[in-house]
């Protein structure tokens, strides 16, 4: 009984339209130019039922913000534990992550996210929070697994989380978010993520140096 009352369908379905219907409109006129009315008109429903679902426009953009961020952290959920090898894993992981970072929706939240976050400090912290630490939490959690089954050097779990992120992302997601209009080729991604993988590896000497691979010509 707790189980089929715990959701009621039809409220998630209303729920995940505002959402969708906000994010859109957000991105266009920002959080302080979008209105509630906006969001009623595009997504149907009430500002009865937004005080219920979030409290108030603040809520809605936070659900805005944990619901982009999740489609991002989802990829690291999804890092197989044990059944491939660990270099496969993260050249896989980082080519899963850096698409996922150039898509151009992505780039639009993460402006509209950015542009908010010093009148909205609250939810910068949010962003942060449920974002890039949701990430290096489930990154350490897989690192802590690697080290017990004797595959990954004993280091810090949580470091190596960082420094590989680092590398992957370079200054590819910067690098988008203010040149607007150009866009890395898959062929390139997927070249860097492997090159940025085989160097941390190396540095925690595993593999092969990496004066000793040649670059692609």
């Amino acid at each position: 009984m707790s189980e089929t009352k715990k959701i009621d369908p039809r409220t998630e379905k209303r729920r995940e339209a505002i959402i969708e219907a906000a994010r859109e409109l957000f991105c266009e006129y920002g959080l302080s130019g979008t209105t509630l009315e906006m969001i009623i008109a595009e997504a149907g429903g009430s500002r009865r039922t937004i005080y219920e679902l979030f409290g108030n426009k603040d809520g809605i953009f936070e659900a805005v913000i944990r619901n982009c961020t999740a489609r991002i952290t989802q990829i690291m959920r999804d890092l197989p534990l044990s059944e491939k090898p660990l270099r496969d894993t993260l050249i896989e992981f980082g080519e899963n992550l850096m698409t996922a970072l150039t898509r151009t929706d992505t780039l639009r939240y993460l402006r509209m996210f950015l542009s908010e976050v010093p009148r909205f400090p609250h939810l910068g912290k949010v962003f942060y929070e449920s974002g890039m630490m949701t990430g290096r939490r489930l990154l350490t959690e897989y690192f802590t697994q690697q080290i017990k089954l004797g595959r990954f050097p004993d280091h810090d779990p949580e470091q190596a989380a960082r420094f590989l992120v680092s590398l992957i992302k370079s200054d590819y997601d910067f690098r988008q978010l203010t040149y607007v209009g150009w866009e890395p080729s898959a062929g390139d991604l997927k070249q860097h993520v492997t090159l940025a993988v085989d160097m941390f590896l190396a540095g925690y000497g595993q593999g092969k140096p990496i004066a000793e691979q040649r670059r692609p010509s």
